[in-house]
């Protein structure tokens, strides 16, 4: 008679039916063990406000600028669409020059001997000096945030990308050219596959960078954008408002480094099951 191949945990159910309820579990408990951590933090910052009697124009209260994300909806949700596209443009743009970048440099030595040390030093300008010189360039508008963005976030995902193509073992090419392999062919089986990984970490860490250059480029130059809003409710003292804004950055960024996660979940599935 023949007998069932799929593994069982001790309880009955398939192995893998219950990593993935496993898996569900822990990130339902994270998430609400960091919804708790807010809300107590909220609280605390709620309680000594109303204690000590601090101005509303000083320090508002969490109700006060979480009340402007509902009865200024519409303003907020226009400058974070458009912080959004700006950082969605960018970002894009840096990771599709980085990727095949890395991969040059980490194929050709005299490319890495040659750019690697330029690119490292495009990186180190301070990016608020960068910025005027965009300004003057391109003028006062949405392409400086772009250009910004892509500067930010384009040096980690380039060097955790040569990090990754390098990770692969030399003698692996050894194997698939005795096979007959395209150098397409050992690209798409080897080289990025085992890069994956490293991408995602270098985007992980560069969509943090992009949030912080799409803001200091709509500081500098921009006439709409979260970062607009924050610096014309500063001018204004309108502290709600700047604390509003803030809170909806914050939750910009958490959309882009959940869409992060779900995408690496998808494409790279064996990273997942190494981490469990």
């Amino acid at each position: 008679m023949a007998t069932s191949r799929l593994s069982t945990d001790p309880a009955g159910a398939p192995a893998g039916i219950s990593a993935m309820a496993g898996r569900s579990g822990r990130a339902a408990v994270s998430a609400l063990q960091t919804a708790v951590a807010v809300v107590f933090a909220l609280g605390i910052w709620e309680a000594l406000v109303r204690v000590y009697g601090v101005p509303i124009w000083l320090l508002p209260k969490p109700t006060d600028f979480l009340a402007r994300l509902y009865t200024d909806a519409a303003l907020i949700a226009y400058h974070a669409a458009t912080t959004s596209w700006t950082i969605l443009l960018g970002f894009l743009l840096g990771v599709l020059v980085a990727v095949p970048l890395a991969l040059a440099i980490v194929s050709f030595g005299a490319l890495e001997r040659g750019l690697y040390p330029v690119v490292v030093f495009l990186n180190i300008m301070p990016k608020t000096v960068v910025g005027p010189i965009f300004v003057v360039w391109f003028g006062i508008g949405p392409l400086v945030s772009v250009f910004l963005v892509f500067l930010m976030c384009f040096f980690p995902v380039m060097v955790d990308a040569m990090s990754g193509f390098r990770a692969v073992d030399r003698r692996l090419f050894f194997i698939t050219r005795s096979m007959g392999a395209t150098p397409w062919q050992e690209f798409r089986y080897l080289r990025l596959p085992a890069a994956m990984g490293p991408i995602y970490a270098g985007m992980k860490i560069g969509i943090v960078k992009a949030i912080e250059g799409v803001i200091i480029a709509e500081f500098i130059a921009s006439e709409a954008g979260l970062g607009y809003l924050i610096m014309r409710a500063s001018g204004f003292m309108d502290l709600t408002l700047l604390f509003a804004a803030l809170v909806a950055t914050a939750l910009v960024a958490l959309l882009f480094n959940a869409v992060l996660t779900a995408s690496e979940r998808l494409l790279v599935p064996w990273a997942r099951h190494l981490q469990d």
